[in-house]
């Protein structure tokens, strides 16, 4: 998207008018203050900058412009927040190359009008069917109620072999658009209904469109739960049950809980708790917990207490981790008030779940007892701590240093240092071990962790890449076509000058105010990206958030997490900055080397990390300053003096090896 757009619309948009829609806010001085719709607070640490076309909260972190307001609070993608805001403004929109990929697979329309079409079916058949009674009675039992059935789209597959084909066909579906839907399949005796004999439950995107179904047997059926294939429509590592209704609920309540299965959710719904959503399974997955953040940065997994709920806690810590430690670099100083271990985006918490009852049982009998185990929730740290520490054996050293390592793939999140040594005086005392054996070994631990989360991400973006060449070079029968637009597939290379791929996934990240560019961002963009052995030697000074220009941060997140010795992958906004640094004479420069860098470069590049993170810091301290020289609730000074102090604190260690290094010149 040519920057030129993006600059008109936000020359046009009054950012406190769009917020003051929804949040009450107060002029002070040039600012303007509200409590944070993102958090539940009561005083107000929401603070909007009119002139600069951003807003800050200094309680929970979140920031952004017109663009990253309109995608949390609506729920909107990028694409649709562009198109939504053009709108608002009538600044048109560059007309874009239609590629091969645009085009619809032939009968997907029509196979997602018979996904609505078959839970309508359903739960027909559930209400009026002669052979639903088992399932009627199964879920009067559970104390479901007809208006939830109907808002949750619960159903009933009858036994027949073809009940559901034949209805559909009759109302003009093809069997290939029931088989496109994963409603229908072709089996050795014929062609077959998916679902036969059980309760379904409809499984919706956000928007409340049908785009799978889950479904639960009342026999001895085998499997138990059976959730419709992957279809072009339908990915279960990448939905969650009941998010449509419940997103709105999410964010007013400041936070999401998650369980596991889909009475857990029905029956909290119908009790009033309504920011309950399900992972589809006992596995939570990183694009899960992405989805989730377009909604809420807390979120509480409180899984059944059997063995299976326990060990899916345990995998849904280590999926949480891994997404919270490669989606975004550690805010310095940004613990939230409530103790929650913070990246930029999300906060896990877990519930424990004791008493051999599963959500829905809990709500039915106590909807008290459920509220007060969700409020009691402990930070993800301090349950994984107690996790390794219980399973340790006091007489084996191995046992202990197993857990240590373990308790150190967590701990590598920790961005405040009194936080972090807070929890290393803990495992020391618990373990009976001296303080510097395990500052010692959590430090070692912590590397490796780094370096493996480096590699995954780095690999993670090489295979998107690739999936996202080859779905713009295949046709719908799998062949391979030819793209003027495109270019061809391969393996990542060295990028060259001007290539451009014609990716633009990136492009919801937060754009730029108009007309900044930062001399000192340049300068390190342009050497990093010339030479790549230079990045070891910033990447624990410097991260994307320390960066103004949204593509120069786009940038870093990718460097940063590069592994030792390998290339980045070209795509349209790297292609877009390398226009930028040739700039104006369009001379050629290095790109994407490995060699080693001159003797000079490097303390010209960290001294000129190093400022750069003493700015920011310096700016962040102003604006905490400034909102301390008002009337501000006892509370509210006391947490905005001590983020002061955690912000000098780090200014000063950046002016200790400012001292010992060369001055930027």
């Amino acid at each position: 998207m040519p920057d030129p757009t993006i600059d008109a619309i936000k020359s046009r948009i009054d950012l406190s008018e769009v917020i003051g829609a929804r949040v009450i806010l107060k002029r002070a001085g040039r600012l303007m203050k509200g409590l944070c719709p993102f958090h539940q607070e009561k005083s107000p640490s929401f603070v909007v900058y009119p002139d600069e076309g951003r807003y800050h909260c200094f309680g929970c972190g979140k920031s952004g412009d017109v663009f990253t307001w309109f995608q949390d609070t609506q729920g909107l993608d990028f694409a649709d927040t562009l198109k939504e805001l053009s709108r608002r403004t009538g600044v048109p929109l560059p007309e874009r190359t239609v590629k091969a990929d645009d085009t619809p697979a032939p009968g997907s329309q029509a196979a997602v009008q018979a996904l609505a079409e078959a839970s309508a079916h359903f739960t027909r058949q559930l209400l009026d069917g002669r052979d639903a009674g088992e399932a009627r009675a199964y879920l009067r039992r559970r104390g479901v109620t007809r208006s939830t059935i109907e808002q949750f789209g619960i159903g009933w597959a009858s036994d027949e072999w073809e009940g559901l084909t034949t209805a559909l066909v009759r109302r003009g579906f093809t069997f290939e658009q029931l088989e496109l839907a994963g409603l229908a399949m072709v089996t050795e005796h014929g062609r077959r209904d998916r679902f036969r004999s059980r309760v379904m439950f409809a499984i919706r995107d956000p928007n409340g469109q049908v785009r799978g179904f889950g479904g639960r047997t009342l026999g001895d059926g085998v499997p138990k739960y059976l959730n419709s294939p992957q279809t072009p429509f339908f990915d279960k590592s990448a939905t969650l049950f009941g998010l449509d209704l419940a997103k709105g609920p999410i964010r007013q309540a400041g936070q999401a809980v998650i369980v596991e299965g889909y009475m857990d959710v029905v029956l909290p719904h119908q009790e009033g708790f309504k920011n309950v959503i399900a992972s589809l399974g006992t596995a939570l997955t990183d694009r899960q917990i992405e989805l989730l953040r377009r909604y809420t940065r807390t979120i509480v997994l409180a899984l059944d207490s059997d063995a299976a709920g326990q060990a899916a806690t345990v995998r849904g810590l280590e999926v949480a981790r891994s997404a919270l430690g490669m989606s975004a670099r550690p805010a310095q100083g940004s613990i939230a008030r409530g103790g929650f271990l913070a990246t930029q985006n999300a906060q896990l918490r877990i519930a424990v779940l004791s008493g051999g009852k599963d959500p829905d049982e809990i709500v039915r009998e106590d909807p008290a007892r459920w509220k007060a185990l969700i409020d009691a929730s402990v930070p993800m740290m301090d349950h994984k701590i107690e996790l390794e520490l219980a399973a340790v054996s006091m007489d084996e050293p191995q046992s202990k240093l197993h857990a240590i390592r373990e308790i150190a793939k967590f701990l590598v999140l920790v961005p405040d240092p009194v936080e972090w040594s807070h929890y290393i005086d803990r495992i020391a005392q618990r373990l009976r071990l001296d303080l510097r054996a395990v500052q010692s070994e959590v430090t070692r631990a912590e590397g490796a962790v780094r370096q493996a989360m480096r590699l995954e991400s780095a690999r993670s973006a090489a295979q998107s890449q690739a999936r996202a060449t080859d779905a713009r070079l295949t046709d719908d029968g799998g062949r391979r076509v030819d793209s003027p637009s495109d270019p061809p597939p391969a393996e990542p290379q060295p990028l060259q000058p001007g290539v451009r791929s014609g990716t633009s996934g990136q492009s919801s990240q937060t754009q730029d105010p108009p007309g900044v560019e930062d001399p000192l961002e340049r300068f390190i963009v342009k050497e990093l990206i010339a030479n790549l052995r230079l990045i070891p030697h910033v990447r624990y000074i410097i991260g994307p958030d320390d960066f103004l220009q949204s593509e120069w941060r786009i940038v870093i997140e990718r460097l940063m997490v590069l592994p030792d010795g390998e290339t980045f992958v070209p795509d349209e906004v790297i292609g877009r900055v390398v226009d930028r640094l040739r700039a104006p004479a369009g001379r050629p420069m290095p790109l994407n080397v490995t060699r080693e860098a001159d003797a000079h470069q490097v303390p010209s590049l960290i001294a000129a990390a190093r400022r750069l993170r003493e700015r920011r810091l310096r700016e962040k301290i102003r604006d905490a300053q400034y909102l301390l020289q008002e009337e501000l609730p006892p509370d509210e000074r006391v947490f905005l003096q001590r983020q002061v102090e955690r912000l000098a604190s780090q200014l000063g260690r950046v002016h200790i090896d400012q001292s010992r290094g060369t001055a930027f010149a």
